[in-house]
């Protein structure tokens, strides 16, 4: 029987070169969130690269240096600080919910809230009733909410630190983007021979559509919520911020959180104090309105649906960084295959058109 080496050879080869794309893709994988999110930021903040690098003489350097330096302590200030408060909430959570030492709204207090003061008070007075019996019902459920909200809180230290590597990801990739761009191109036209370069458009495009209109809004509406909430010392001012930004994701708005919140203001704080606090909340509120159509490109809209999936699966997948990085994913690859799909009918039809 006759050996062919030929053929043992070439497996060898495989197996050899499969296990070095298996070992990187190991190194590859931790990495693999943060650098997709850092090329989303690339992506996104370019134009504004581009502006600020006339500003100073040229000076690529200097440009991603300052862009880079200046997202950083967005993440450093405001957001640290929110972030901070959202600890505390969730750690009250965690305490109140582990000692079943959950306290309700005093029913007095609610019933003097306008219209649905009347309606909270009654359902505070069965509420009061019933709550030691729910809790012990529910124990096993509330305590494994209370070590969720334990773990979220001491991930997000974890977190900002993710952000912030991801930002000098997107200035590294900014700053080397001819090479970037160069190398994506080639792979482009390697996958789709003919239209890569058209994908790659198109992909560019989907991607600051997204993250301007539909993620940078809403971290925008939720800073400037989660501000007011703050200086008002609005109670689980934390919370209340990170559940304007998960409404705020999926397109819903904040103003299911902000109207009951500025209704409690007006019950609790004087008068003065409470327009000033309405005077912020609502416009910050309401910005939407205003930045989508500047920020969105027009002529390219994504499914809600499609959001909605890419912001609950990307927390999922990927925790807390998913939230912004699921949405901006999923909408891409639902351009780029209903590109595809068109793209194929085109081919089909094109024989067609040419012999009528």
């Amino acid at each position: 029987m006759k050996t062919d080496f030929k053929l043992i050879d070439l497996i060898v080869r495989l197996i050899c070169l499969g296990l070095i794309f298996y070992w990187c893709f190991l190194l590859f994988r931790p990495l693999v969130t943060l650098i997709v999110w850092g090329a989303i930021l690339g992506v996104t903040w370019f134009p504004l690269f581009l502006r600020i690098k006339a500003v100073v003489g040229g000076r690529a350097k200097l440009a991603t240096v300052l862009l880079t330096l200046i997202s950083i302590l967005i993440i450093a200030g405001p957001v640290s600080a929110i972030a901070l408060v959202l600890v505390g909430n969730l750690q009250t959570l965690a305490d109140n919910l582990l000692n079943q030492s959950i306290v309700l709204p005093s029913p007095e207090i609610v019933s003097s809230w306008p219209v649905i003061g009347q309606p909270l008070n009654a359902i505070l007075q069965v509420a009061s009733v019933n709550i030691g019996e729910l809790s012990t019902r529910f124990e096993p459920q509330l305590k494994e909410l209370a070590k969720t909200s334990l773990l979220v809180a001491g991930n997000t230290s974890v977190t900002l630190l993710k952000f912030i590597l991801s930002i000098i990801i997107a200035g590294v990739l900014t700053l080397y983007n001819n090479e970037v761009k160069d190398g994506v191109i080639r792979f482009s036209e390697r996958i789709a021979p003919g239209w890569g370069g058209e994908f790659l458009k198109l992909s560019v495009l989907t991607v600051r559509n997204v993250a301007r209109g539909v993620i940078g809004v809403a971290i925008v509406q939720s800073l400037l919520i989660g501000i007011g909430l703050i200086v008002a010392g609005i109670p689980a001012a934390g919370l209340l911020t990170f559940l304007c930004l998960v409404l705020a994701l999926i397109q819903i708005g904040p103003m299911l959180i902000v109207l009951p919140v500025l209704i409690f203001a007006w019950s609790t704080m004087n008068n003065f104090w409470a327009l000033i606090f309405t005077l912020w909340m609502l416009p910050s509120a309401l910005i939407d309105n205003f930045l989508k159509p500047i920020w969105m490109a027009r002529g390219l809209p994504v499914p809600m649906p499609v959001i909605i999936i890419g912001v609950f699966g990307g927390v999922l997948t990927h925790g807390f960084i998913g939230l912004f990085v699921g949405p901006v994913i999923l909408s891409l690859g639902y351009e780029l295959i209903k590109a595809w799909l068109n793209q194929d009918l085109i081919l089909k039809s094109t024989p067609a058109d040419e012999n009528s």
